[in-house]
């Protein structure tokens, strides 16, 4: 216990400090525990203090697939509205995590026309990738595929092997686990070079998770393989992050905040083709003191069709607890839309 790591508490930088520090890098790579609110507002004001250093700013993100990166560009520009993005994007089935989380940063990009690129391989050629390997690829998906991998990390592939041991719920071989963090690791750090090759005089702010950040061995290496840049990765504390010197340029010490609830039904849901189930109720629901059973079916809130889980995420998107929504619903699969009823329902 010697050799732990310490530090001098008086003598701890500021983080308006050390982004002084970092003018010279062209990428700064900054992680996240994806549902940590708190880590996305750090995120939040570094991505303003860099914008006011240099407008040419663009921001790189896990959180988008690559193939829509059309609808974001739509965003930004002010052709599309949020709404819209979220369903185009199909945020809701391929990221899930609350968009709540990461809209004030969106918010901050759009008002400052600052373009955002989706990072992330799409999620069909990580599944192809995990069902026929690589020879059996279709061309397009063959199209997606990063310009060439690096498997001879071995301290990348010990960490993912330590984590995949952890987690036996990921089932399958490791083999197959390694070649998905490689394709999600190689693919974000080839969009992003590819981009800064194309504009040499942005600087690009990626945000991922940490796991894709510490000890340079997911995104930041694999960048400069591609491409000769300085770079910066920042990290915020969190309990899992292993102590090490190596793990990171900087470690932002930062408070848990919780995001303020949004409005809830208190119900749980399950899309079933084009269908929207409840299969439960929560304590203290909403939905079932207004009398609806498990099995009833949701086809709308207000003045909006709902097929699916990210229809209805979209609908109550803005609403907070304590507002009343109009909640249409069938009592099961088999009613008719002539069956159809409706309840005005406050939200909890």
């Amino acid at each position: 216990m010697l050799d732990a790591p310490a530090v001098k508490l008086d003598q701890l930088p500021t983080l308006s400090e050390v982004l002084t520090q970092l003018d010279d890098a062209r990428v700064i790579l900054v992680g996240e525990k994806h549902t940590r609110y708190d880590h996305h507002l750090v995120q939040l004001e570094i991505l303003k203090y860099l914008h006011q250093q240099n407008p040419d700013l663009v921001v790189g993100v896990e959180w988008f697939q690559q193939p829509f990166q059309q609808h974001l560009d739509d965003y930004i520009a002010g052709d599309i509205s949020e709404r819209e993005m979220l369903n185009l994007t199909e945020y809701f089935d391929r990221w899930s995590y609350n968009y709540r989380l990461y809209q004030p940063i969106l918010h901050y990009a759009r008002e400052h026309k600052i373009p955002i690129i989706a990072l992330n391989a799409s999620r069909e050629l990580v599944g192809a990738l995990n069902e026929s390997g690589f020879d059996d690829l279709p061309a397009e998906l063959k199209a997606q595929l990063p310009d060439s991998y690096d498997w001879t990390d071995r301290d990348y592939e010990k960490r993912l092997r330590e984590v995949f041991d952890q987690h036996p719920e990921y089932g399958g071989e490791f083999e197959d686990f390694l070649r998905s963090q490689l394709t999600w690791d190689e693919s974000m750090a080839d969009r992003a070079a590819r981009y800064l090759q194309q504009n040499p005089e942005s600087r690009m702010l990626i945000l991922a998770g940490s796991g894709h950040i510490m000890f340079g061995s997911g995104i930041p290496n694999r960048i400069k393989r591609r491409i000769d840049v300085k770079s910066f990765s920042i990290l915020v504390s969190e309990d899992f992050l292993p102590v090490s010197s190596d793990i990171a340029d900087y470690l932002v010490l930062s408070s848990q905040q919780l995001l303020e609830p949004g409005g809830l039904i208190g119900a749980f849901l399950k899309t079933e083709g084009k269908l929207l189930v409840i299969t439960g109720f929560t304590s203290n629901s909403a939905a079932k003191d207004a009398g609806l059973g498990e099995g009833a079916v949701i086809i709308g809130v207000d003045d909006a069709n709902v097929e699916s889980l990210a229809d209805f995420k979209l609908a109550i998107l803005d609403k907070q607890a304590g507002d009343t929504v109009e909640l249409h619903y069938l009592e099961n699969a088999e009613s008719g839309k002539k069956d159809r009823k409706s309840v005005s329902l406050k939200l909890r």
